[in-house]
């Protein structure tokens, strides 16, 4: 069968496996209610994407959201909650990630903890 829920919510949403998360939603027979698509810059270049999706779609939520930032998760968790009116959020992909390509003479503490916080903690947070 289909998947059918009320609500979702995607993050790294405007490009790459999360804009087609957001596409298979929003191509489903039986649409979400809302669909709640996020990233860093919904305004900017690399979301011209999701903007011409959310334009088709008024059911499609452009949702800015830094997913290391304790503050921005917050803000989001709002207005997602605005949206929902305390139905609760059905499903929710945590696809939001981060790497790099160093070699181990390259890689950097700085780098590594960047990766760690938003490959591991932030989905944690945003449960």
């Amino acid at each position: 069968g289909e998947l059918r829920v009320r609500s979702a919510l995607v993050t790294g949403a405007n490009r790459g496996i999360g804009l087609g998360f957001v596409q298979h939603l929003l191509a489903l027979s039986n649409q979400p209610e809302w669909a709640f698509a996020t990233c860093r810059d919904p305004k900017g270049q690399r979301a011209q994407e999701l903007q011409k999706l959310a334009s088709k779609h008024p059911n499609l939520v452009i949702v800015p959201l830094e997913v290391t930032d304790p503050a921005s998760i917050k803000a989001a968790a709002a207005s997602v909650g605005e949206r929902l009116k305390g139905s609760g959020l059905n499903l929710l992909i945590n696809n939001a990630g981060v790497g790099n390509n160093n070699s181990l003479d390259t890689e950097t503490l700085d780098d590594m903890l960047h990766v760690y916080t938003t490959n591991t903690i932030a989905p944690l947070l945003l449960s």
